[in-house]
């Protein structure tokens, strides 16, 4: 405005500046907004600062009305929510969804905060919860079925925390036919129950005398947690028990040949289906491919045919996993013999073996990974009679440079055809099995198709590798003897997959 006075004072004087006033004016109506806008953005900071605090200070009040009985409890809430309502505060999804839990003794003033909510379109998963909740607290089953099918509608996805209320109730209840179809719906909806819920299942399926029922979610249990926890094993006992007739259930120690010594049935192992093995296969092509581009996808998929056209192989041997166990130390180097000694055990056991080697370690000079200061070492004519036996055999496989062994002897265990060998490594895998497979899966794979192996002096005494493993294929390796360079000979110590 300052400005605008003193041009016109001069355009008095200046004709020429008379012509550039409609400039100026345009200019300082865009100047003017500008600068307001800059003197209020404090304030503007101020006050979203000031409310704030107060909806923290009304939330801090609301968590502290759960000590209160139930009835002054509401009351309290609903004062809460008043008083945030005239100082001006916005509704706050937060405060509104505590108070319908702190209100479930009174069920229509939490469905009326609720629908205060759904007016306003904030009817969030949080809110549908603290409802289901004050309605099951209620003992209201049938309008908190009402309720989550609402949700449901309304585009919001089942959660552990509003389903498995609701689906436990259905089962203390006795309503076996509601509890089947609810976690069916579940199910469908992409949420995995958890044992707890599986137990209540298992429980209402016993009290009704149910066996065909009890016995589909055993396996239903199983295929999600295949290690069921203590709480839920005393369930299935309780469930069976409350069948009666013939079924019984007994915890037994499974022997090594997979037989059950209390009936004497036999255990199914527990591998990937054909749709999980093209998955792994093809999330190992797209790594390949990442790396080296097609180069990298095509080797592996030369493999792969390579594999389809061999006889199957029992074992495939993680070779440098092999050949450097027990080598970092100064003087430690990739070692043929271990490498030797574990092929040679398999094949006394009568087992076809595969051996994978990167074509770095198929030369003269090989490199060193260990701790010693020499960084490559140059083989000797033993390790080179070596190579050339395992060669002439067919059971040696060279990758190419740049390309990771560890996707090789991967691949081979999700085979297609017969050719899946187990795979003999003591790889921890923890860098692989992300978006390999579900952890769940990957455990299985592991399981079934993983084994650990160690070595001892030769004076030890000798484990034929047909015998039962004296470890579990799923547990860690076999706690590592003294280093193998201290051994004259060596001994090797395979772990059995479960031939069941």
């Amino acid at each position: 405005a300052g400005l605008l006075l003193r041009l016109l004072g001069r355009a008095s004087r200046w004709p020429r500046m008379a012509r550039l006033f409609p400039l100026f004016c345009c200019l300082a109506a865009f100047a003017a907004p500008a600068a307001a806008l800059r003197l209020g953005a404090p304030l503007m900071r101020t006050c979203d600062a000031s409310r704030r605090k107060a909806a923290g200070r009304h939330l801090r009040q609301l968590a502290e009305l759960q000590a209160l009985p139930a009835a002054e409890a509401c009351e309290a809430a609903q004062a809460t929510l008043a008083n945030m309502r005239a100082e001006g505060l916005p509704l706050n999804v937060d405060a509104v969804s505590r108070a319908i839990s702190l209100c479930g003794c009174e069920l229509p003033v939490a469905e009326s905060l609720f629908e205060s909510l759904v007016a306003a379109g904030n009817d969030s998963e949080g809110a549908y919860s603290c409802l289901l909740r004050a309605q099951l607290g209620s003992g209201d089953l049938d309008r908190a079925l009402v309720t989550f099918r609402r949700m449901l509608q309304r585009g919001i996805a089942p959660r552990g925390r509003n389903a498995s209320p609701v689906l436990h109730a259905l089962c203390a209840a006795g309503r076996q036919v509601d509890a089947m179809r609810f976690s069916g719906r579940l199910v469908r909806h992409g949420l995995v129950l958890s044992q707890e819920d599986h137990a209540a299942l298992l429980l209402l399926h016993g009290s009704r005398a149910s066996p065909r029922q009890l016995r589909r979610q055993l396996d239903r249990l199983l295929r999600e947690h295949s290690t069921p926890g203590a709480e839920t094993a005393a369930a299935i006992e309780a469930a069976v028990a409350a069948v009666g007739g013939s079924a019984a259930a007994t915890r037994v120690a499974v022997g090594h040949d997979g037989r059950c010594p209390c009936c004497g049935g036999g255990l199914q192992l527990l591998t990937l289906p054909e749709e999980q093995r093209e998955q792994v296969r093809s999330v190992l092509l797209s790594r390949a491919h990442q790396r080296l581009g097609s180069r990298g996808s095509d080797r592996l998929r030369r493999f792969s045919r390579w594999l389809e056209g061999q006889p199957a192989f029992d074992f495939v041997v993680d070779g440098p996993n092999v050949g450097y166990a027990n080598q970092n130390f100064e003087g430690g180097r990739f070692s043929f013999a271990q490498v030797a000694e574990v092929v040679s055990m398999l094949q006394r056991a009568g087992k076809r073996v595969l051996l994978i080697l990167p074509a770095k370690y198929a030369r003269d000079v090989v490199p060193n990974h260990t701790s010693s200061s020499q960084p490559d070492d140059r083989i000797t004519a033993a390790d080179r009679a070596l190579l050339d036996g395992w060669r002439s055999e067919g059971l040696l496989y060279t990758t190419g440079p740049g390309m990771y062994d560890d996707w090789y002897w991967m691949l081979a265990t999700v085979g297609r055809g017969d050719s899946q060998p187990v795979a003999v490594t003591n790889d921890a895998m923890r860098d692989h099995w992300a978006d390999l497979l579900p952890a769940r899966d990957f455990a299985r794979w592991r399981a079934s198709k993983v084994v650990p192996f160690s070595f001892g002096a030769a004076a030890s005494a000798p484990r034929d590798a047909a015998a039962p493993p004296t470890h579990a294929v799923a547990d860690p390796p076999i706690a590592d003897p003294p280093p193998a360079h201290e051994a004259p000979s060596l001994r090797a110590c395979v772990g059995s997959p479960p031939p069941y």
